[in-house]
């Protein structure tokens, strides 16, 4: 049997398809490139401000100009200070985030699953949050010393509350209703936890993975801060004592730039695995 050949409306339809989606990647190409204008635009105002203007706001001795800032970075790389540090740092970061994200989405299903569980345990977590984090440092560096433990802790520990409350909380809004229908036609708990709830769950993990990103990076430098001898908050402690203006803003600049590039690449990844969510996350 042959297939009919299309008919001039069915041609038509897909010349305005085509046309339509012709237009769609235009607008986004265009869309993109004012994106990036408008970015590139923005950090030249700023540079330009800070190496022009800043000094006339605030006392020069106090502050390092982009052009000193830059060769200072040359230094420590020519040097391979720079690349150990942030080594360092983001293996520190990696580990507590993996740690972190495993804790938090096993207690999440755990104790979403019941109302009862969930609000027994939520005070304790509420409390335990609103501890200010630096006052924890100093008590994890005297517990597990002045290596890497302690660092992974603070980093895991800032990553389990994000992914904690985004995982509970996208479990908690699925429908009973749906639950119930899919009980009556014979789905399991196993079914009801593989089919239904986490993907229900799954943009607000995926959404909250690009936060928890920057939190893993964020508690391995607050305990660096605090005591240690490697890693990039080391190096910019290490710059503050000695009045190293320069690598003091050099390693602010790194950490800006590996936080960005992270984030970046998380922007990504949840573009293409949940281009539908809008991101928003609580924590």
């Amino acid at each position: 049997m042959t297939v009919a050949a299309a008919t001039p409306g069915t041609r038509r339809a897909d010349a305005v398809l085509a046309r339509t989606a012709a237009a769609d990647r235009r607008r986004r190409r265009s869309e993109r490139a004012v994106l990036w204008t408008g970015t590139a635009a923005f950090g030249a105002a700023i540079l330009l401000f800070w190496q022009f203007g800043l000094g006339h706001l605030v006392n020069p001795r106090y502050v390092s100009d982009p052009a000193t800032i830059a060769g200072r970075i040359g230094e420590l790389a020519a040097e391979g200070e720079i690349f150990r540090h942030v080594g360092v740092t983001i293996g520190e970061a990696a580990t507590g985030f993996v740690i972190g994200s495993v804790l938090g989405l096993a207690s999440a299903f755990a104790l979403a699953q019941t109302r009862r569980g969930y609000a027994v345990f939520e005070p304790f977590l509420i409390g335990f949050y609103s501890i200010p984090k630096i006052a924890l440092a100093p008590l994890f560096i005297l517990w597990f010393g002045l290596g890497t433990a302690p660092k992974i802790v603070m980093a895991a520990l800032l990553v389990y509350f994000v992914v904690f409350v985004n995982t509970a909380t996208g479990i908690r809004e699925v429908r009973p209703g749906l639950l119930q229908v899919c009980r009556v036609f014979g789905a399991s708990r196993r079914d009801l936890l593989l089919k239904v709830t986490l993907p229900s769950a799954a943009p607000a993990i995926v959404a909250s993975v690009r936060i928890t990103v920057t939190r893993a990076i964020e508690g391995a430098l607050l305990s660096e801060f605090v005591a240690s001898t490697q890693g990039l908050g080391y190096l910019v402690a290490r710059a503050s004592r000695e009045f190293d203006i320069a690598t003091v803003f050099a390693g602010i600049v790194i950490i800006a730039a590996v936080v960005m590039a992270a984030n970046g690449l998380l922007r990504l990844l949840q573009a293409r695995l949940s281009p539908w969510h809008s991101g928003q996350v609580h924590g």
